[in-house]
């Protein structure tokens, strides 16, 4: 028997891209059920909430989520996405960017919709010519591929961690588990102890890097204030390109009357010289941490001089507060260098951060300076 051609959309079908209002709620209730029906290897659908009414067409805010589907002609939603809209320093000017999230397209079930994926991308590229995608997983996923094939500039966006209790986390990574003989390994370290004396070794510089550390103080917040705007007006020129981290910004990013957010200010004789923002998560039979105590720093703004002393205050701080690993992700040199300064490690890295044509032209070859960190992802409310 001959293989059958696939089924094409058919030709009379239309395609349109519109914000998700209350209207289209029973079309993202069936879309979501055919993703169910069809099993969808997906780790999420798309939300049955609508945009909030009161807030489409209004002032613009510092940032702005707006929930997007894509219906055809017989008013069947047939994709969706997430944008996140916000002010951005590119290349010592603020532009609008827009950072594209959670698309979601029924051609990953259905191969008569497999160009709803690029629909979508082709839209959000007409309307934000500067936008940006974090996160993604992997480059075998099917998003960096469809950003990779449309022009934009995909990349790993480095992870460093710290190891804070070496037994634990020989035990419970889910890496020393998948190959048996990572598994021995991992076993005969915490019988034996050698595992933490090697993890310790390797950290060596956590206990060589303190002497800057003595002269800044760190706190924790429970709100943001002015020095935040003051202390970006200092720091922004650092960065090629970066979402804003005034104090508007951090407020809708991290806005602290959410207690999973803990937030911490450094001081140097009074002056503020930085800031960090973090969870402490107790993983419970998770994917990679099983069930140790992660604590990930979201984001973080210092005087270059005063990187490094926040970077290990911060993780200070973490370990005191239970976790038993530490980890960030970070594209900006001077923010890789202070983390290895304060003892933190290279691992592989499956967070990525991909640039639409023109955002990747604006910045060049200047990656290092971008200003890119787990907290402009859906990081930050994944744990």
């Amino acid at each position: 028997m001959s293989a059958q051609p696939a089924l094409a959309m058919s030709p009379r079908t239309t395609l349109s891209v519109v914000a998700q209002t209350r209207e289209d709620t029973d079309a993202v209730l069936a879309f979501n059920g055919r993703m169910r029906a069809a099993k969808a290897p997906v780790d999420f659908l798309l939300p049955d909430q609508p945009n909030n009414s009161h807030t489409l067409g209004t002032p613009p805010q510092a940032i702005e989520w707006t929930k997007f589907v894509v219906v055809d002609n017989d008013d069947e939603v047939r994709g969706g996405f997430l944008l996140m809209t916000q002010p951005a320093w590119l290349n010592g000017a603020i532009v609008e960017v827009a950072n594209y999230q959670a698309p979601l397209s029924e051609g990953i079930v259905d191969p008569r919709y497999g160009m709803v994926g690029m629909h979508m991308l082709r839209y959000v590229e007409k309307h934000w010519p500067l936008t940006f995608a974090i996160g993604m997983g992997g480059m075998d996923r099917p998003l960096p591929r469809l950003l990779q094939a449309a022009g934009w500039h995909v990349r790993a966006v480095p992870f460093l961690f710290h190891v804070v209790r070496a037994s634990r986390v020989l035990r419970e990574l889910r890496l020393f588990q998948e190959r048996t003989s990572l598994r021995l390994a991992a076993r005969a370290g915490v019988l034996t102890g050698a595992g933490a004396i090697g993890v310790a070794a390797l950290q060596h510089r956590a206990w060589t890097s303190g002497h800057g550390a003595r002269e800044v103080r760190l706190e924790r917040i429970e709100q943001w204030d002015d020095w935040a705007d003051l202390l970006w007006e200092r720091m922004r020129d650092t960065a090629i390109f970066s979402v804003l981290r005034d104090r508007a910004a951090l407020e809708a990013l991290y806005p602290l009357s959410d207690p999973k957010y803990l937030a911490y200010v450094a001081r140097q004789g009074g002056n503020v010289v930085g800031w960090a923002v973090a969870f402490n998560t107790q993983m419970r039979n998770h994917n990679h941490f099983g069930d140790l105590r992660v604590a990930t720093v979201l984001d973080a703004v210092a005087l270059p001089g005063a990187a490094a002393a926040v970077a290990s205050h911060v993780r200070r701080a973490l370990a005191a507060d239970g976790a038993d690993l530490v980890v960030t992700n970070q594209t900006h040199a001077c923010w890789i260098d202070a983390f290895r300064r304060a003892g933190f490690l290279n691992g592989p890295s499956n967070y990525l951060f991909a640039m639409s044509k023109l955002l990747s032209q604006s910045v060049g070859d200047a990656f290092r300076r971008i200003h890119v960190t787990r907290g402009d992802g859906d990081g930050r409310i994944h744990y």
